[in-house]
C-alpha cells in the first residue's frame, strides 16, 4: 500500500513542479481507488499542508498580501462550509461530484488559452472576483478534496505564470491549514489519515524535486494538456462510466 501511495504522490507532485497545479486532482481520485474517499480527503489535506510550506519560500518575491488574502480568506471559509457536506453526503454522491469536476477541469485544460502578460489592477471589482472564486473553490475542496475549479480556471486567465503560481501557493497554504484543522475538528483526520499522509512524504518530495528540475525543459502548456487528458479516465471511473 505504501508503494502505491508514494507512486501516486510522485506523479501528483511532479505535475505540480512542472505545471504549477494538480496534486489533489491526482491524489484524491487515484488514492480513492484503493481507500475510502472519506479517508483519502483528510489525508490529502494534511499532505498538501506539509508540501505547501516550502513552496511559500520559493514564491516569496511574487506574493501580494492584498491580492492573496482577498482569495485566501474566502477560500478558507468555503473549505469549512464544504466540509459539512463531506460529513453529510453519502460516498456515492461525493464520487459523482468529484468525477464531474475532474472532467470539467480536464476539458478546460485541454482548451485553455495562453496566460496574459500583465496582471489586472487590484480594483474593487477584481478583489470581489477573487473573493468569489476563492470561496466557491474552497467550498468544493472541503466537500470532495479536489474541486477548486473556479479558482483554478480564473487565476491563469487573469495573471501571468509567476504571479498565478504565487497566488495559488498563498491561497492553498492558508487553505490547507484551515482544511486540515477543520477535518481534525470534525473528527475526520485521525492517526490513520495522518499516517497515510506521512507515509507518502518521500514520493511527495521526490515529485517536487524532479518536477522542478525538468520544468524548464518542458512546455508548461503542452504538459498541462497531457495532464488534462490523463484526468479523463479517473473522472469517468468515479462517475461509473468505465
Amino acid at each position: 500500500m505504501a508503494f502505491v501511495l508514494n507512486l501516486v504522490a510522485l506523479l501528483a507532485f511532479f505535475v505540480k513542479g512542472v505545471a504549477g497545479f494538480g496534486p489533489a486532482l491526482f491524489l484524491v481520485p487515484l488514492w480513492s481507488l484503493v481507500l475510502p474517499l472519506k479517508t483519502v480527503v483528510p489525508a490529502t489535506a494534511f499532505l498538501l499542508f506539509l508540501a505547501n510550506l516550502p513552496m511559500l519560500f520559493l514564491v516569496r518575491r511574487h506574493l501580494n498580501p492584498r491580492r492573496d488574502l482577498a482569495a485566501a480568506l474566502p477560500y478558507a471559509l468555503g473549505i469549512v462550509l464544504g466540509t459539512r457536506l463531506l460529513i453529510a453526503l453519502p460516498e456515492a454522491a461525493l464520487r459523482r461530484v468529484l468525477g464531474a469536476l475532474l472532467l470539467l477541469f480536464a476539458a478546460w485544460v485541454l482548451a485553455r488559452p495562453r496566460p496574459p502578460k500583465r496582471a489586472p489592477g487590484l480594483s474593487r471589482g477584481e478583489l470581489f472576483r477573487l473573493m468569489a472564486v476563492g470561496f466557491s473553490g474552497g467550498f468544493l475542496v472541503g466537500m470532495v478534496g479536489a474541486g477548486a475549479l473556479p479558482f483554478l480556471i480564473y487565476t491563469p486567465l487573469r495573471y501571468p505564470k509567476d504571479q498565478a503560481r504565487a497566488l495559488f501557493t498563498a491561497v492553498f497554504s492558508l487553505g490547507t491549514l484551515v482544511w486540515t484543522a477543520s477535518y481534525a475538528l470534525f473528527g475526520l483526520l485521525g492517526k490513520a489519515e495522518a499516517a497515510i499522509a506521512l507515509s507518502a512524504l518521500p514520493g511527495t518530495l521526490a515529485g517536487l524535486a524532479v518536477g522542478g528540475r525538468v520544468a524548464g525543459r518542458l512546455s508548461p502548456e503542452g504538459f498541462a494538456r497531457l495532464v488534462g487528458a490523463l484526468l479523463v479516465i479517473p473522472g469517468l471511473k468515479l462517475l461509473g462510466v468505465v
